[in-house]
């Protein structure tokens, strides 16, 4: 039997009962100007449905494989299409990611040029009720960045193309525990002795609707913000003022979600030790006013009642 051609990229994409969203995602992949990819679809245990529409919608297209296995979360869905796939560089996508036609080729493009990074992305957008709208990562210049961007944060999402004949990169943590917060991890732990280049063009649209993962209820989002920074400082080697960073970070993200559950004294908390680590940042001032005032009053003062 001859070996299958490699194609330049494999594209990853987990599914959790997720068929009416993933279809749009695979669409966007084939209406890529670059044409030289596989499409990797790792079905995580679906149970509504999802396993029979993937195999039956897509099991005579060759350049698309099919992988089902229990529930297992994305970190382990994510790790088995990188095993399967035998692209040059595997590109990570959530099921509900939109690629404008140039993605692919922008990335090919800037890979050529750069002498084939280890760790590359593009900017993306959210793209809500049809409309578009900035997310964070616009701020940042084009570049190479390393760990330190993510002391503050994981403004990619799991938005990164990797080169799959890496023998340092280090998979997704695989322990369900750490659900929701794998990305930031993979960051950290991979970008503390690597470089990432960020490309200046928006490539990528994240649809923003409530079934998205960083809509989940806020005690849980808090929960494992705080287990995901002790898997960091367990993981990933730090200086004290890069730990503090972290924290400080950490705790204000905590402040944020509290905040918006209407427990004024656990944000309080929050953002009180967010100075503490972090210093005296205006976001940080910004967020005790809004929680000093509460919530309920700012609102009221919105409706005029």
């Amino acid at each position: 039997m001859e070996k299958p051609i490699a194609p330049f990229f494999s594209l990853v994409i987990p599914v959790y009962n997720r068929f009416h969203l993933v279809k749009d995602t695979v669409q966007s992949i084939m209406e890529q100007e670059f044409k030289d990819f596989e499409i990797i679809i790792v079905d995580d245990g679906s149970n509504d449905g999802s396993e029979k529409m993937l195999d039956d919608h897509y099991r005579n297209i060759d350049l698309i494989k099919i992988i089902h296995q229990v529930n297992l979360e994305r970190g382990a869905a994510r790790n088995r299409g990188f095993k399967a796939a035998i692209g040059e560089y595997v590109i990570f996508l959530d099921s509900d990611d939109r690629l404008l036609d140039d993605h692919l080729k922008t990335l090919y493009q800037y890979i050529e040029s750069l002498g084939r990074p280890d760790f590359i992305a593009t900017k993306f957008e959210f793209l809500s009720d049809g409309k578009r709208k900035g997310a964070s990562i616009g701020l940042y210049d084009e570049g190479y960045y390393d760990y330190k961007l993510f002391l503050d944060g994981n403004p990619f999402g799991c938005n990164v193309c990797v080169r799959r004949n890496n023998e340092k990169i280090i998979l997704f943590e695989e322990d369900k525990k750490y659900a929701i917060k794998e990305d930031w991890l993979f960051f950290l732990i991979n970008l503390r002795y690597q470089n990432l280049y960020l490309i200046d063009r928006v490539t990528l649209l994240m649809l923003d609707h409530e079934d998205r993962s960083m809509r989940s209820n806020n005690e849980l989002l808090i929960s494992k913000t705080g287990l995901a920074v002790e898997w960091i400082r367990k993981n990933v080697l730090l200086s004290a003022r890069e730990t503090r960073k972290l924290v400080a970070h950490a705790n204000y993200f905590c402040a944020i979600h509290s905040y918006l559950d209407g427990h004024r004294k656990k944000s309080l908390y929050f953002i009180v030790v967010a100075f503490a680590k972090g210093g005296l940042r205006i976001k940080y001032f910004v967020l005790a006013g809004k929680i000093l005032i509460g919530r309920k009053m700012i609102l009221r003062y919105i409706h005029g009642s």
